[in-house]
């Protein structure tokens, strides 16, 4: 079975420059991770620790963000970002353990990508807007 990559498109634009880079390269991140996963390369592992890292800094650097601009959802925000880390720790722990359902790993991420972006962090775009206007 092969997993079709993710596709960037301007709808997931959140119109704050630096995050929206940041959201293009994680889609990057996720697209190589589901190329090694379609021709069941020894590169999971390593590239799915690399993504996890780059999450991590990228809702650090979105979390200093919303504060900058006193975004008033801020804590229900880091919470989400908790629960996703915790999910892609369980997700690691697969991987690691040769347990890993490839289809719910790509459908996890797919559904987090869009729907935290076009959803969550739509909402702190739309409030910088409001912040700078």
């Amino acid at each position: 079975m092969s997993f079709q990559k993710f596709e960037w498109s301007d709808e997931l634009s959140i119109g704050v420059e630096k995050m929206d880079q940041q959201h293009q390269n994680l889609v990057k991140k996720i697209n190589l991770l589901i190329e090694d996963i379609n021709h069941d390369s020894p590169e999971v592992l390593k590239d799915f620790q690399e993504m996890a890292k780059f999450v991590i800094e990228h809702f650090d650097d979105e979390e200093k963000y919303m504060e900058s601009i006193e975004f008033p959802n801020l804590e229900i925000h880091r919470n989400i970002h908790k629960q996703l880390l915790e999910k892609v720790g369980e997700f690691g722990q697969a991987i690691e353990s040769g347990n890993l359902d490839k289809g719910q790993l790509i459908n996890f991420l797919k559904m987090w990508l869009k729907s935290h972006i076009m959803g969550i962090d739509m909402k702190y775009g739309e409030h910088a807007k409001k912040v700078a206007a």
